[in-house]
């Protein structure tokens, strides 16, 4: 059995492929008729298909179930805060002169702000956090310019934040079919779907402008 999408995905790159075969045969041709006398006045063939249609059987084996982990987005009025209070019991003060808590709120929120997007790029917690925890602890370090312990207050930080960013498990359907014809004869008629699938064929071309800046620019984009 295979899954539905990576079935049907399979039959539309085919479909790709064998018009890039039917091509690159063209491209063989055009170079044959262009070194003949009299086959160059001739029209290059070409085919083209414009709508493909399929009617596909098949049979739903099973419903697999996936487990997909996603991260809600961070609070960052809370995260912020919290990272704010750590760094200043690290450095045990009670409050920082103005100047320096101004520069410590903006470089939390630069970096909360990266954290989420890296979180979500790269559906990776613990990978994006210790980045979050590294940097900002590097760059407490330059605006408080104390005697600031890098590597201690990266994993202060990384352990007391972990918990606030919060996991959402949701659960994916993936149905696996039964396409091998052998097998499909042995499966009552009422038990096997027909699947018809359109697929209309539209071509990519390159398209060149220049910018405002007198520079090239090449885009593909639909003929």
């Amino acid at each position: 059995m295979v899954n539905l999408n990576e079935y049907l995905g399979g039959i539309a790159t085919s479909l790709a492929e064998a018009r890039l075969m039917s091509d690159l045969k063209s491209l063989e041709i055009a170079e044959k008729f262009a070194k003949h006398d009299l086959l160059k006045h001739f029209s290059i063939p070409r085919f083209k298909a414009q709508q493909i249609e399929l009617s596909i059987p098949v049979a739903i084996g099973s419903l697999e179930a996936q487990l997909d982990t996603q991260y809600e987005p961070i609070d960052n009025v809370a995260f912020n805060s919290q990272t704010y209070t750590l760094l200043k019991n690290q450095s045990k003060v009670t409050a920082f002169d103005r100047k320096i808590s101004t520069a410590i709120r903006s470089l939390i929120a630069e970096e909360s702000e990266l954290l989420e997007k890296n979180i979500k790029a790269q559906n990776d917690v613990p990978s994006a956090l210790k980045q979050y925890a590294y940097r900002v602890a590097e760059r407490f370090s330059a605006v408080y310019r104390k005697n600031v312990n890098v590597k201690l207050l990266t994993a202060q930080l990384y352990e007391a934040l972990t918990p606030a960013i919060q996991t959402k498990a949701t659960t994916k359907q993936q149905p696996k079919v039964i396409v091998e014809a052998h097998k499909l004869q042995e499966i009552n008629p009422e038990n096997i779907v027909r699947i018809k699938m359109t697929l209309n064929e539209e071509g990519m071309e390159w398209f060149t402008s220049e910018n405002d800046k007198g520079e090239q620019e090449s885009k593909l984009l639909p003929e």
